[in-house]
């Protein structure tokens, strides 16, 4: 196993599960075998330049952000339902973002009085 592998499959598996998505849906959305998503993730094998990018495709990210460390990406949290709510709002407008953060913000203020 080499240093690169394990990086790229370790920021591939975090890509992944911030989506919430499994192994198998993965390897489905990006035409590949599961065990080899599985052995890519481990960095057992080392994947194409091709099989790069169709995994940054079915991850919904850029090629280059396989290979951005851990610690060069936005802080992060461990809450998977927050890591949902910013899935979805990538793709939103900066209009519909907003919008969200304010009824978040307005829910919030009401539960604590």
């Amino acid at each position: 196993m080499s240093r690169i592998s394990e990086a790229v499959g370790s920021q591939i598996r975090i890509l992944r599960q911030e989506r919430g998505i499994s192994q198998e849906k993965l390897a489905l959305i990006a035409g590949v075998n599961t065990s080899y998503v599985g052995q890519i993730e481990r960095g057992i094998r080392s994947p194409t330049i091709d099989m790069l990018d169709k995994i940054a495709q079915a991850l919904e990210v850029d090629v280059v952000e396989l290979f951005r460390p851990e610690t060069d990406r936005s802080p992060r949290t461990n809450s998977e339902t927050i890591n949902k709510l910013i899935y979805e709002l990538r793709t939103r407008s900066e209009d519909e973002q907003n919008s969200v953060y304010d009824i978040v913000k307005r829910l919030l203020i009401f539960k604590d009085t």
